[in-house]
């Protein structure tokens, strides 16, 4: 039996665990965070859930996400843009039947963190290390890997963290020159962004013939969309804020000024939620450097070519800005945690 360590317990760390564990070999993973999921976060509401983190998935054109729902026995909902669009300038509001912003787009019944957490339940129960954070990265012969907690020596490492985070570590040897290069060369996706949701005891929206969805040049939430879940009785909006990481600290006049624009913008009722959650991945230390808390123009080309080889035979990269495709979104995740999977398994019986 050998030994293979993977660094991230977010879907792609995890789906590499997973198939490595499939596959016969013994698996170690460690998160430096309290819970499994990395960007997946969704707050749990009954039966349903709203994300706080990643919600989308498209699944006509992303089979690694939809077969691995399959395999887990989950569903997905479509995104419900039934009604009328509104958009908000600085000059007043635009109410009508805009073209939909999501069309075939899905989400996973009882949110994304619904998928890592059956991912890791799938795993041995002593598999997966939390609040471990990496320190030190040793490839120098057999790889070892040190936390706070004691020193870890394997056979295979598999790095599944944002390239900003583990180009913090100390690595010894140095990362390869075109390995730092890309672990750096953009920002982690959507590392920027702070995310709202409001969960109502009915959808209000709806019954005014609006969708729940809105584009704002107004603010402070520039995008915002319906998240409800009618078959587990979950109610509710999330906006992306559209104010920079400085200027969104006092998070109780944030909560004040977005219900003054959802007021604005869906009526009166939206003054009365049952529930505000925010998650500002800006400030979540296990996500985002500093250097990430500006968001790119546009959706970077990740899938930098260091990142798709190993170093010294030895460590793998996976996650979403990983991939060459599906870059930054759900479907890159899996799909370079399975590539991932496939090249350690590969190492550990050469």
């Amino acid at each position: 039996m050998t030994t293979a360590l993977v660094l991230g317990a977010g879907l792609a760390g995890l789906v590499t665990a997973l198939r490595l564990h499939q596959a016969g070999h013994e698996v170690t993973v460690l998160e430096a965070r309290d819970r499994v999921g990395g960007r997946a976060l969704t707050v749990p509401l009954g039966k349903g859930g709203i994300d706080l983190g990643p919600a989308w998935i498209w699944p006509d054109y992303q089979p690694n996400v939809i077969a691995l729902l399959r395999e887990m026995g989950l569903d997905t909902l479509p995104q419900d843009e039934t009604g009328d669009f509104v958009v908000e300038t600085t000059s007043g509001l635009r109410r009508g039947a805009f073209p939909k912003r999501y069309t075939d787009a899905a989400r996973i019944r009882g949110g994304v963190q619904t998928l890592a957490t059956q991912l890791a339940a799938a795993l041995p129960p002593t598999s997966i290390h939390l609040n471990e954070e990496v320190l030190a990265l040793d490839l120098q012969g057999r790889p070892s890997v040190t936390t706070q907690s004691q020193t870890w020596d394997v056979d295979v490492v598999i790095c599944a963290v944002p390239g900003p985070i583990a180009a913090t570590w100390d690595v010894t040897p140095n990362w390869p020159a075109a390995v730092a290069k890309d672990l750096v060369r953009w920002p982690t996706w959507m590392a920027a962004h702070a995310k709202i949701v409001v969960q109502y005891d009915r959808p209000f929206w709806r019954e005014a013939g609006l969708s729940g969805g809105a584009v704002s040049h107004a603010g402070p939430l520039f995008e915002i969309a319906d998240q409800s879940d009618p078959e587990t009785g979950v109610f509710g909006l999330f906006g992306f804020v559209g104010v920079p990481f400085d200027a969104r600290q006092d998070q109780t006049e944030l909560v004040q000024q977005s219900l003054a624009q959802l007021q604005r913008l869906f009526g009166p009722e939206a003054a009365h939620p049952i529930r505000i959650e925010i998650m500002d991945w800006a400030a979540e230390r296990f996500t985002t450097t500093s250097a990430d808390r500006t968001p790119p123009q546009g959706h970077p080309p990740y899938g930098a070519p260091a990142l798709a080889n190993s170093v010294q035979g030895r460590l793998f990269f996976a996650g979403a800005e990983v991939s060459a495709t599906h870059s930054g979104l759900i479907e890159g995740a899996i799909k370079t945690g399975e590539r991932a999977a496939m090249l350690a398994a590969k190492a550990l019986v050469s």
